[in-house]
């Protein structure tokens, strides 16, 4: 099992309402949709930076 770690984070109202919407619209918790989002990020980053399309 995978040992995650907690930390606060701060978010505006506005995002916090949009994301809280988006997780509900994809049955995903507010936590798995951010850590999902994160993972999306970093993929993205690592595969623009190695230079493939």
């Amino acid at each position: 099992m995978t040992y995650k770690i907690q930390f606060g984070i701060r978010l505006d109202e506005e995002t916090l309402t949009a994301i809280k919407k988006i997780a509900e619209d994809e049955n995903r918790s507010l936590n798995n949709l951010i850590e999902y989002l994160i993972k999306q990020y970093i993929k993205e980053k690592k595969k623009k930076d190695s230079g493939n399309p």
